[in-house]
């Protein structure tokens, strides 16, 4: 925070006294503003709250820039602000509750005083402080919304006790009639959350069976792939093969490859979860998209590979690489209508809940993003936003098996696309559970 010495000008007239340079590692945010509502000086603690940077805070009038509306969106008149007033009366204004709204156009609840810096018989500008109780209005307001269900709750009480009594006046068959009503409506409830979860049970099911099929229609199709190899190898070998011929059977032999590729990489997945192999972080990743070549090609999707300070290390493959799986398949449905980019990253990392260290590897892509309601119960079994297209299982999959071999699985999702949008999926692999997996391997050894 820059100041000025007392009894000096600036642009914009005589300066407020630098009263908050002592006070710049102070956590309350304090301003001061001069004689003509312009900010002159801001600590690093108003700068945090409010999000702008000291450039875009100096010289500028502070109530247009943080304090210009209501929470209903309403104008906020400089005549009706109370620390607008202290500067025009010379009386302070002391912890009055204000909402400000910070670069991004999020409101922030402070309470906040504003005192006038008097030099002389002359009022030289403002301090103003702020204190934020954000976490004061939330907790407010949950019990605001407690007492309002409270109340609703004694409301529809004492409206059932009234019912009840009116329904104890009506006739023995009336009674009988509206039971059976309610027994069989909730029968009927009943029945359909039954077949519903029968149906998702079936759906999983279906995804296993599937699964397996796919594992061994890969392994039937090894033996015909040799054989075309071998065919493809003598005939390269034939000397009667033309230039044309050749660049053709170059052509074949790759995807030969590929195709053979894929197959290898269709059996890895379905090997043991539990089995420890060291693997490199790179390798992994490469192996997956191979799986998704053709869609990523299709819809035009650009892959940025950021790999730092990675290095083999020791895991389930099988799990890692189904959890690898779930997520680039996803990024791929997020970004299906108009492409984008899938960035990869790979990098040592430290859990910032239990401070273990590890590998921490992460999926990030640029489509539409989710909301926040939608990103809290992604993780729940069945829970989907791909309609009959989704079983609602991957990511309550690849979340329950990350806990299982003590890591973990997060997202952080904005929505809106482009390069502030998008979604971002972060697997943390400790390197306590490669110990633990090399320790049993030892054993079972």
């Amino acid at each position: 925070m820059h100041s000025q010495e007392p009894g000096k000008s600036g642009p914009a007239g005589p300066v407020v006294p630098s009263v908050l340079a002592v006070l710049q590692h102070v956590p309350v945010g304090i301003y001061t503003v001069d004689p003509h509502g312009k900010c002159a000086q801001i600590n690093e603690a108003a700068l945090e709250l409010l999000g702008f940077t000291e450039a875009e805070c100096l010289g500028q009038d502070m109530h247009e820039l943080v304090h210009f509306k209501h929470p209903n969106g309403s104008p906020y008149l400089p005549a009706d602000c109370p620390l607008l007033q202290a500067r025009a009366t010379g009386q302070p204004a002391r912890n009055v509750d204000e909402v400000l709204w910070t670069k991004s156009g999020e409101p922030v609840y402070v309470t906040c005083s504003s005192a006038p810096v008097e030099f002389g018989d002359q009022v030289q500008g403002t301090v103003v402080t702020l204190t934020d109780v954000s976490t004061r209005h939330q907790m407010k307001q949950r019990l605001e919304r407690a007492e309002a269900e409270q109340r609703e709750v004694l409301r529809q009480r004492d409206a059932a006790a009234r019912a009840e009594q009116e329904l104890a006046q009506e006739q023995a068959t009336r009674h009988r009639a509206t039971s059976v009503s309610v027994e069989r409506a909730a029968a009927d409830q009943l029945r359909r959350q039954q077949q519903m979860a029968e149906d998702r049970l079936v759906q999983s099911e279906k995804l296993a069976a599937v699964g397996r099929l796919a594992a061994s229609i890969s392994h039937e199709i090894n033996n015909p792939l040799e054989a075309v190899t071998n065919l493809l190898y003598l005939v390269r070998n034939d000397p009667s093969l033309s230039d044309e011929s050749g660049s053709y059977l170059e052509m074949a032999e790759k995807e030969l490859a590929r195709v053979s590729e894929i197959v290898a990489q269709t059996l890895r997945f379905q090997r043991g979860g539990a089995s420890a192999t060291m693997c490199s972080p790179e390798s992994l990743i490469e192996s997956v998209l191979a799986l998704h070549q053709g869609r990523l090609h299709h819809r035009r999707i650009q892959i940025d590979r950021r790999h730092k300070n990675s290095r083999p290390f020791l895991c389930p493959e099988g799990d890692i690489r189904q959890i690898l799986n779930n997520l680039v398949g996803n990024a791929i449905d997020a970004m299906a209508e108009k492409g984008g980019t899938m960035t990869i990253r790979t990098r040592a990392s430290r859990d910032p809940h239990t401070r273990a260290s590890g590998l921490r590897i992460s999926v990030s892509d640029s489509g539409h993003g989710m909301t926040q309601t939608t990103a809290s119960q992604i993780f729940e079994p069945f829970y989907t936003t791909k309609g009959d297209g989704g079983s609602g299982l991957g990511l309550w999959i690849s979340s329950t098996l990350a806990r299982r071999h003590g890591g973990r699985l997060n997202v952080r999702s904005r929505t809106g696309g482009g390069p502030r949008g998008g979604t971002t999926f972060s697997l943390f692999v400790p390197e306590a559970m490669q110990d633990a997996i090399a320790g049993s391997s030892q054993q079972n050894s």
